[in-house]
């Protein structure tokens, strides 16, 4: 029994006796409209052929003589008159023909008894369907001593003179008669019909069950719940197109990230996607695993992996998103922090190696030597960072450079700051600012690293009015031509790092902190990469984070002597 029960709450049964109900139920209806059309159709046929008859009997001289001489053969069933109606009616196969005179009294009838009597007796008539009344013809269906009749009725006219009337009729059985046997006919196309219908519903049904993979109604409202669940509850945006790469599905987290439209569903994905590395991911034209993607402020990690049913049908895809922007931050700043130890490491290698040497000059009673060795070192710091200062006035800029400087000396490349930089008043957005010099000196000493000697890495700051321009040149391989607009793309990077961190964001962040300020940032070739950045309305504007004075100069020297630095 419950097996049973569980075949007919399949799709597929419901399907096809819902089908198959709406057959029967369509075709009985239309049954019951074209008995009823017949019907009344032939109900008017006979109607006018009832009057036809009625007329042509009416017209004959012998039958109007006959009335008008009150049927000299005698009123019965032996009358002239009864005798010419009997014929017309066998000739014709009409149920009757009565013929009256001027008066409605009968000369004819198919019931012999009922000749001589009035119309109307038994059964009473409109006197305005009566032409021996009115004189004008008339047909319909009425209720005769016969049952249900389709009758025509004509006058009888002698010389102008109105003296009776002829009546012929069919009876409704003849023409349900004549319905029935039609409708016998079409009986066969019906059930042709039917019989489409069911192959076509159960087509329907096997149809329905390869689009829904077999799942039934109850499946599938429960994975739609799944789903919706899963979807919307996890904390990584899922990104759903089919195969004309339109999108069927995206959830909370994948509108949030990547600021989809209120009106998603459905459109291309190249219409709502901004063109970019972003949308090459998503399509594929970009492939790989775990695809760094620079959205706005955010940093994505991007996985793109195909639908297919049972490994054959290809469905679509589903793009999964993770936000790794902290992570990745995180990271850098690991990165960041391990360069920092090891410039610290190395400065203190170099401290104690120095304090050994004047330790053993002193040890050796060469204190002029001594002296001379201190003073040295220190007026080599010193003229460092008084140039930086005199030439650049942000001590946070200055602070960056002393640090590169001291990092470039642990790697064994040399970092200078070409004589022709200067900027010539507060700088604004420093932190921009310093996105843009530190990753651009980043790849600079990396590029430089991995070449012969001498390596080195020269920098120039220059204000011009209110831009700032920045160039970093290095003795690296250079960039090759095919790559100097990829670049620029994130994700594209050929280093690695020892914390994980995801390299190909450094080169990425800098043109988007550039073309956010309207700026421009290119790569070229002399003797090694050069990178040239221009980042406009940066000096000397409202909203510059430092004044020029004496007080900044001097917390320049301040932070630049807590900087890890190196001569």
């Amino acid at each position: 029994m419950r097996a049973r029960v569980r075949r007919l709450q399949r799709l597929s049964t419901q399907v096809v006796i819902m089908m198959v109900a709406i057959l029967v139920v369509t075709l009985a209806a239309g049954f019951a409209v074209v008995q009823r059309n017949m019907s009344r159709q032939l109900n008017v046929q006979y109607e006018h052929r009832a009057l036809a008859v009625a007329q042509a009997l009416a017209s004959q001289p012998g039958l109007q003589q006959a009335v008008l001489a009150g049927d000299p053969g005698g009123v019965g069933p032996d009358g002239v008159v009864q005798a010419m109606a009997t014929a017309a009616a066998t000739d014709t196969g009409a149920a009757f023909v009565v013929v009256t005179n001027r008066d409605g009294i009968r000369y004819s009838h198919p019931k012999p008894w009922l000749i001589g009597t009035p119309v109307g007796y038994p059964d009473r008539e409109p006197a305005a369907s009566e032409p021996f009344r009115t004189g004008t013809p008339w047909m319909g269906v009425q209720h005769g001593t016969l049952g249900m009749e389709a009758t025509g009725k004509a006058p009888i006219f002698s010389h102008g003179q109105l003296i009776g009337e002829v009546s012929v009729g069919f009876l409704n059985a003849t023409v349900a008669g004549e319905v029935a046997s039609t409708l016998t006919d079409l009986a066969p196309y019906f059930l042709v019909v039917l019989a489409l219908g069911v192959l076509a519903a159960l087509g329907l049904s096997r149809r329905l069950k390869r689009q829904t993979f077999g799942l039934e109604l109850g499946e599938i409202a429960a994975l739609l719940q799944e789903r919706e669940a899963m979807l919307h509850g996890i904390r990584e945006g899922v990104l759903g197109y089919d195969k004309n790469e339109r999108i069927v599905l995206a959830n909370d987290f994948a509108r949030q990230l990547l600021d989809l439209p209120p009106d998603f569903v459905g459109r291309p994905l190249r219409q709502v996607l901004p063109p970019g590395r972003l949308a090459d991911v998503v399509i594929g034209a970009v492939e790989g695993n775990d695809l760094l993607v620079l959205h706005g402020d955010r940093v994505l990690a991007a996985n793109r992996m195909p639908i297919s049913h049972e490994g054959r049908r290809h469905l679509g895809w589903v793009v999964t998103f993770q936000d790794r922007t902290e992570s990745e931050a995180l990271k850098r700043q690991l990165d960041d922090a391990m360069g920092l130890t090891e410039t610290l490491r190395a400065q203190s290698h170099e401290f104690a190696n120095r304090l050994h040497t004047l330790v053993g000059l002193v040890e050796l009673g060469h204190y002029d030597e001594a002296i001379e060795f201190v003073t040295e070192v220190s007026a080599v710091r010193a003229d460092l960072t008084e140039r930086l200062q005199h030439r650049i006035p942000d001590a946070k800029l200055v602070a960056l450079i002393l640090a590169k400087v001291a990092l470039a000396d642990e790697r064994d490349v040399r970092l200078g700051v070409m004589d022709d930089s200067h900027v010539d008043g507060p700088v604004s957005d420093v932190s921009e600012v310093l996105t843009v010099v530190g990753n651009l000196i980043d790849n600079a000493i990396d590029a430089a690293a991995a070449g012969a000697r001498p390596r080195w890495v020269e920098l120039t700051i220059v204000a011009v009015e209110h831009d700032l321009l920045i160039r970093v040149r290095d003795s690296g391989p250079g960039v090759p031509n095919d790559m100097r607009e990829a670049i620029f793309m994130d994700g594209v990077t050929t280093k690695s790092s020892a914390t994980g961190a995801r390299r190909g964001l450094g080169l990425a962040l800098v043109r988007q902190v550039v073309t956010g300020r309207g700026g421009m940032i290119s790569v070229g070739h002399d003797g090694g990469a050069v990178f040239t950045a221009v980042l406009p309305a940066c000096v000397g504007v409202a909203g510059a984070d430092l004044p020029v004075a004496d007080a900044p100069r001097e917390a320049t020297a301040r932070e630049a002597k807590e900087a890890p630095v190196s001569p």
